[in-house]
This record gives C-alpha cells, sequence and structure tokens, in this order.
C-alpha cells in the first residue's frame, strides 16, 4: 500500500534534532509491554494514566525528555496548527516538527478525551508500514511540567487532495467505507487496518497526481469495536 515518495532524508544539524529511525518503535513497544496498555482502550483514567507513566520511564531511560529550549523553531509561533498538533516546518532538513498539546495524544478512538500514549505511538507506527511515511520520534517535550511528544515528517509538495479521489483511493485500495454519526472510516479487513480522518487536510496530491496520506488516524480494532467494525461490512 505504500506510495512513492520524494522525501529529503538529510537530518537537522545539532544532535538534539536528530531522530533514529528505531526510536518510535522502541517508545511503541516499551509502551505496549506496559500493564494495561497492550491495545485501544476504554479511556479509563488508570489506564490512561498507566500508559503516561510508561512513556514517562521510557523517555528517562533513553534520556529524551528535553525542554523546549533546546530546540529553535520553539521560539516561534507554530507555522500551522490543528485539534492534535501545533506543527514547524524546518527548510534545512526539508521536514515538519510536529508537538501534541500538553498532556494529550491525539484523538481517541470512539471516545471522548485524549487517545492514550500508547494508541498515538502505535498509529504513528501504523502510517509508517501501510502508507510509506517516515514519522520519527524526536523527543519528549517537558513543556513546564506537561508532556508533549515531539515527532518528525518529511515535506510532501503538493496540494489539498479532492475528497472524491480520496475516497476513490481507499476503495481502489480494497478498504470497505463505513459511516456512524456522520463520521466516515476505511477498513482493510485482510490487516484489520482502521482508518480516520481521511480528508483533504490529510492526503495531499503530488504534481504527479499521487496521493500522499499525511497524519491519518489509524489503529488495529479488538473487542466490542471489532465486533462492531465486522458486522457493519457485513450488511
Amino acid at each position: 500500500m505504500s506510495n512513492e515518495r520524494h522525501e529529503d532524508h538529510h537530518h537537522l544539524q545539532g544532535g538534539r534534532y536528530q531522530a533514529a529511525s528505531g526510536t518510535l518503535a522502541s517508545a511503541a513497544s516499551y509502551v505496549a509491554r506496559s500493564a494495561s496498555t497492550g491495545g485501544a482502550g476504554d479511556g479509563s483514567g488508570a489506564s490512561f494514566a498507566t500508559s503516561f507513566e510508561a512513556i514517562l520511564a521510557w523517555g528517562e531511560a533513553n534520556n529524551l525528555i528535553l525542554l523546549p529550549e533546546e530546540f529553535s523553531f520553539f521560539k516561534r509561533l507554530p507555522d500551522a496548527s490543528g485539534n492534535e498538533h501545533e506543527v514547524w516546518f524546518d527548510e534545512l532538513s526539508n521536514r515538519w516538527f510536529k508537538a501534541t498539546y500538553p498532556d494529550h495524544f491525539g484523538i481517541a478512538w470512539g471516545r471522548e478525551g485524549s487517545a492514550w500514549p500508547c494508541e498515538y505511538l502505535t498509529r504513528l507506527l501504523l502510517q509508517n508500514k501501510y502508507f510509506g511515511d517516515d514519522i520519527r520520534l524526536v523527543a519528549l517535550i517537558n513543556d513546564r511540567k506537561h508532556l508533549r511528544v515531539l515527532t518528525s515528517q518529511p515535506h510532501i509538495a503538493g496540494e489539498s487532495a479532492p475528497y472524491a479521489e480520496i475516497q476513490k483511493w481507499f476503495c481502489d485500495l480494497g478498504f470497505c467505507r463505513l459511516e456512524c454519526r456522520g463520521c466516515v472510516a476505511w477498513y482493510l479487513k485482510q490487516e484489520n487496518l482502521l482508518v480516520a480522518d481521511a480528508h483533504e487536510g490529510n492526503v495531499i496530491r503530488t504534481p504527479k497526481g499521487t496521493l500522499i496520506a499525511i497524519d491519518l488516524n489509524i489503529m488495529q480494532p479488538a473487542g466490542e469495536l471489532l465486533e462492531w467494525v465486522l458486522s457493519e461490512i457485513e450488511k
């Protein structure tokens, strides 16, 4: 399912900005092994807290809990912002640096409030695996005693893809379209892959006409959510 991408693999200079490609996988694996963080949850306070403590422990063990002052772009206003991140572009590396909002880890699947750290990290890994991305975990930011996850992602030249083209693209890839309470999601049964937020702001059409996903909400459902998905696609 991966698409050909035009990207610059140069890293920012100065050590702290460089991110090893395996760092994201390391963090996700550590957090997932912690108690009650192995998969999508119910948003309970205890489970969120356990996942939160796990990502802090991983950051401390790897010396990757850093202050905003160690990154020059935090000194200026973001180049863009959305529901989940503030974003800065770095011309030298041709990459976007994305920071989650304090103590939040993206939008949760099927419930109110923040996703768990394990859900957020897994989502990024799934985007790399299935959509050919190169999202890298740079650091965990201690922003006035609040935690922010800082990642980087290659710049993709192009424009927002029309929604009709996005829908056709997912259908051509073998996804089934689901709709619940006015929200559209896509499911690929053979990979147990559930995708949301596939709208114009999160899919780029390159000058060659290739569609590139840049910020999907992806998971592999289990339990009651998986039962609902399977019942929907069998209707």
